[in-house]
């Protein structure tokens, strides 16, 4: 997005905190009504966050090889298989504490994810990199398929639930009427977010990883030509996609302490809405498109009914993609038009 445009970015949310709060403000609660509006500010940042960390994965492999993986999804629902699973062998096995099992867990989860998305680029996704464009989509779609059949059959269909873990809400401030509160636990998951997102993107931009990256990005041809091992940054990008939708499949099912086989479909489809809405090829546009994402739903359960949430987040997004089609932060034109 355009320096130019934030601050009506910024405007538009602030007229629509004041109309959404303007019904307790004719009762004599403005000042209710603005920190239930801050309230809902810090939700979406919380939501937005995560979201964010899923819209990168589908950024990386989008950049590199000019093709959308539709498993990202799956992959996040088996990270919040894996956390749950986690955390509760190790909270009957592991005389450790609390936080240590939740940090454990986590790990664990992301590292599986990680393995499961080089096994897949080294079975799936590499032969099919020259492939005519769809071989890949519907590759990817398929295998979305076998990975929530197989935790399907796995788990019986049920679903996986947490007991609340650092739940205790933690007033911020506000009133004797309504004050502003976070729990331990979504703070934490508030700063780990924000700082995967902060180092993917100092990664990209400064590392020499990342600048192999954006040159396979602008043109893949050019860059093997120039000496990039193409297999080798093709296969560190899978692996951090990934690690990146493990992260936010593990945050998910911390989050919200449950996880479900189905989940995987709608929250990919979603946050690959975010990622185009943000731009794809940009990270930071990606992070912005998850923030995006998650205010809008945010927004939308608080001031409206959740039954039409999906419908009108997804419109929204839709309208967002039509006004700017190249994506809020747009990217730079690959060169090689031949693999588009």
């Amino acid at each position: 997005m355009p320096i130019a445009h934030l601050p009506l970015a910024v405007l538009l949310i602030v007229l629509s905190g004041v109309l959404m709060s303007a019904p307790a403000a004719a009762s004599g609660g403005w000042e209710k009504g603005a920190l239930y509006f801050l309230q809902q500010c810090l939700n979406a940042v919380q939501v937005g966050a995560f979201y964010g960390l899923l819209a990168v994965a589908y950024v990386l492999i989008y950049g590199i090889c000019n093709r959308i993986n539709l498993a990202f999804g799956a992959l996040a629902m088996w990270a919040g298989y894996l956390t749950v699973a986690g955390i509760t062998i190790l909270a009957v096995l592991s005389p450790l504490g609390l936080a240590a099992t939740i940090v454990l867990a986590t790990l664990y989860a992301v590292a599986g994810t990680a393995v499961l998305g080089y096994v897949v680029q080294h079975s799936v996704v590499r032969p099919l990199i020259r492939a005519v464009s769809l071989a890949m989509l519907i590759a990817t779609v398929g295998l979305a398929i076998v990975l929530e059949e197989a935790v399907r059959i796995a788990r019986d269909s049920r679903e996986r639930w947490l007991q609340p873990l650092f739940a205790e809400p933690v007033r911020l401030f506000g009133t004797g009427d309504f004050s502003i509160h976070i729990t331990p636990m979504r703070a934490l998951i508030l700063l780990a977010s924000l700082g995967l997102s902060a180092a993917l993107i100092g990664f990209i931009s400064r590392h020499r990883f990342g600048r192999m990256w954006r040159a396979c990005s602008q043109d893949i041809a050019m860059a093997a030509l120039c000496g990039i091992n193409v297999n080798a940054v093709l296969a560190s990008v899978f692996l951090l996609s990934a690690a990146y939708a493990g992260a936010s499949g593990a945050i998910i099912a911390l989050y919200y302490g449950n996880v479900s086989f189905y989940m995987g479909t709608v929250l990919g489809l979603k946050t690959l809405l975010a990622a185009v809405v943000g731009g794809l090829g940009s990270v930071a546009g990606a992070v912005a498109g998850g923030f995006i994402l998650g205010a809008l739903e945010s927004f939308w359960s608080a001031y409206f009914s959740g039954d039409y949430r999906d419908v009108a987040v997804l419109g929204i997004l839709m309208g967002l993609m039509i006004w700017r089609p190249n994506g809020l932060l747009t990217p730079a034109i690959r060169r090689d038009y031949d693999r588009a």
